[in-house]
């Protein structure tokens, strides 16, 4: 796809979800690659399988939660906060060494060594449960309010692919953490260096108008077309989709929601096998 800036100047943000069922050695291939042209990268992990995994491991079970807008969230505490943050560890270093068979010096940025993120903490989570509305409190997650990529453009110049972990510094408490997602926090990162594509790559081809079938999906779409749009999204979609939003009204050029079992997934997807979202300039959705 040529529509982006060349391979010398061109600069993307790459979401890959923690999730179970995904898939990470196809995109890290890709990104050797790609860094091997001259382009730019940016890669945000999640983490939710590892925390399961941790969790489970000292006796806490992950804890999730719906709130009245149908998002669906996973509670953090004090105690879950350093799990998570352990989890988080745990793949970048997974990551760092898989980047580095591939020839890629991959620089984790976390908030308490690094500049990037940072978040209002939210302590208070709604939970619908049996129709009613319950307040968690003592939540230690956050909503990003801004970031600074002077750490990634920092790692750029060096030749580094920036590893972000979906963690931000609190703006009220210095030196302390909090759980943000990952989605959202990759659309501000790629708001804020301006790239020419962010993408979104899970266990899913794209945008589905019917979850259960994978051939309903939604080809592309502009945010003129947001309102059809976000009807289709249910579940952890619906926080990718409000990413995707974020991202294209903040500066980035494109958005893709793709497959990250795919071979290439970032090529594949923006070559018709996901779905591609842009502010004003595409064909409405298929």
């Amino acid at each position: 796809m040529n529509t982006l800036h060349s391979a010398q100047t061109f600069r993307g943000v790459v979401k890959i979800g923690g999730a179970r069922g995904n898939t990470f050695l196809p995109l890290l291939e890709e990104l050797a690659a790609r860094i091997g042209r001259g382009e730019q990268w940016a890669l945000v992990h999640g983490a939710s399988s590892m925390m399961e995994d941790l969790s489970r491991a000292v006796g806490t079970e992950p804890l999730y939660v719906t709130s009245p807008g149908g998002f669906r969230s996973r509670f953090v505490g004090e105690k879950e906060l350093a799990i998570f943050e352990a989890a988080c560890c745990r793949f970048s270093v997974d990551l760092v060494s898989a980047l580095g068979r591939l020839g890629v010096r991959a620089v984790p940025l976390y908030p308490s060594s690094a500049k990037g993120a940072s978040a209002k903490r939210k302590d208070s989570l709604r939970s619908v449960e049996n129709g009613k509305v319950r307040m968690l409190r003592g939540n230690f997650s956050g909503s990003i309010v801004s970031f600074d990529p002077s750490d990634v453009f920092a790692v750029w110049e060096s030749g580094g692919l920036p590893l972000l972990p979906p963690l931000a510094a609190d703006e009220a408490v210095a030196g302390s953490n909090l759980n943000v997602d990952g989605d959202r926090m990759a659309a501000t990162a790629a708001a804020a260096v301006n790239a020419d594509v962010l993408a979104i790559l899970s266990n899913v081809p794209g945008l589905l108008r019917d979850p259960s079938d994978t051939s309903s999906k939604v080809e592309s779409g502009t945010l003129s077309e947001w309102e059809t749009i976000e009807l289709f999204a249910q579940g952890n979609m619906k926080r990718k989709l409000l990413a995707a939003k974020e991202a294209l009204e903040g500066g980035a050029e494109t958005v893709l929601i793709a497959d990250s079992r795919s071979a290439q997934p970032i090529e594949a997807g923006l070559s018709g096998g996901g779905t591609l979202l842009c502010r004003g300039s595409m064909a409405a959705a298929g």
